[in-house]
């Protein structure tokens, strides 16, 4: 199974990601897919467990730029994230239950700090669901706030 998702990685050219030894992320090892109203498709790796969300992209030094993380809460919340530990910029989307970008905070910067003052992001409205990608795809993507996405989780993923 392994060698036929390399391959298949391979095809795709997301090899680089592979080559970090960053793994496949979420809390069963799944990975999804996002189709941008453009037609790109970038992969995520499914952050949907307490511990996953929490560490997140921490410590990472690089992303493919096809690659991103999303991040799946049990119901609607005012959910904030931080930079702290995080070596690459990114570009965080607040998303609702139908893939709808909410909020959007281009191009945050890493955080230095080594204490918790790290800036805090969070959107003005309740979200489901956070994506992660490098900085500057939103532009690159055409991503907006009102851009719909379609999510495609791999089996197992939250919610259960």
């Amino acid at each position: 199974m392994l060698l036929a998702l390399i391959s298949l990685f391979s095809e795709l050219g997301v090899t680089s990601y592979l080559a970090h030894s960053q793994g496949m992320g979420g809390s069963n090892g799944g990975l999804g897919t996002i189709s941008t109203p453009k037609g790109a498709t970038v992969f995520v790796e499914i952050a949907d467990s307490p511990d996953t969300r929490s560490k997140g992209l921490m410590f990472r030094e690089s992303m493919a730029p096809d690659w991103g993380m999303l991040f799946l809460f049990p119901e609607l919340g005012d959910h904030t994230f931080w930079m702290k530990n995080t070596l690459i910029s990114l570009d965080m989307f607040w998303l609702d239950e139908s893939g709808t970008i909410l909020h959007l905070e281009k191009n945050v910067p890493i955080c230095t700090r080594q204490d918790d003052g790290c800036p805090r992001y969070r959107a003005p409205f309740k979200s489901l669901q956070i994506l992660e990608l490098n900085a500057g795809m939103a532009e690159k993507l055409g991503l907006n706030t009102g851009s719909r996405l379609t999510i495609n989780l791999p089996p197992m993923s939250f919610p259960y």
